[in-house]
């Protein structure tokens, strides 16, 4: 195909195929430069890019999004398909699969997996853990569970106090004996104030008699 051009028409250009790659109509402009109005399925400045989308790859109402400088695309899916072409059914929206409370994580190909939330375990978080078994009570306390998945609760040790037993008083019962006054100094030590004008400051928990 033959074309004029330039501004006072004074050039002749051969517009041949070729210069669309064969896909394409060529046709010259009044500067000289030639563009492509390529046949159907194909773009680029030379048509030689395919058009992926033309025959909508995207099942299940997905989008195809296509990129017009590398000839590539993408499927954007709709909220419960997932996979390149939308051709797989999420499983975290139409199964619920995560028991326990925890989180459904889609994969691309279709599958999922869960994120466990505090105190269960397996594939489906659906193994409850026995809460005692981390040894969450401190200082010799005993632990039991509340009757909860999660929950437990502590039995101090004499001297201790706190959710896990991890408060220590230096006065327990049996600090000062014979009617003597406990008087904590510390975390430590205490006092035992006997009779008027006799006391004694002690350490470690060591029973002083009055």
């Amino acid at each position: 195909m033959f074309a004029v051009a330039g501004q006072q028409c004074q050039s002749v250009r051969s517009c041949n195929s070729s210069l669309c790659s064969g896909r394409g109509i060529c046709t010259y402009n009044a500067v000289e430069t030639h563009s492509c109005s390529c046949d159907a399925g194909y773009i680029g400045t030379s048509c030689e890019l395919v058009d992926w989308c033309l025959n909508q790859p995207c099942l299940n109402n997905g989008s195809c999004i296509l990129n017009h400088t590398t000839g590539d695309y993408y499927c954007d899916c709709l909220t419960g398909t997932v996979g390149v072409n939308c051709s797989m059914l999420d499983a975290c929206v139409h199964a619920s699969p995560c028991d326990n409370g925890a989180t459904c994580l889609s994969l691309p190909d279709g599958q999922y997996t869960c994120s466990c939330a505090p105190g269960f375990l397996g594939d489906n978080c659906s193994i409850v853990v026995d809460p005692c078994t981390s040894s969450p009570c401190r200082n010799s306390a005993t632990c039991r569970r509340d009757g909860t998945d999660t929950g437990f609760n502590c039995t101090c040790a004499a001297g201790y106090s706190g959710l896990r037993c991890e408060v220590h008083h230096a006065c327990q019962s049996s600090a000062c004996q014979n009617g003597g006054s406990c008087t904590e100094r510390d975390s430590n030590s205490f006092a035992c104030d006997c009779s008027p004008g006799d006391s004694y400051q002690h350490t470690l928990l060591k029973h002083r008699y009055c």
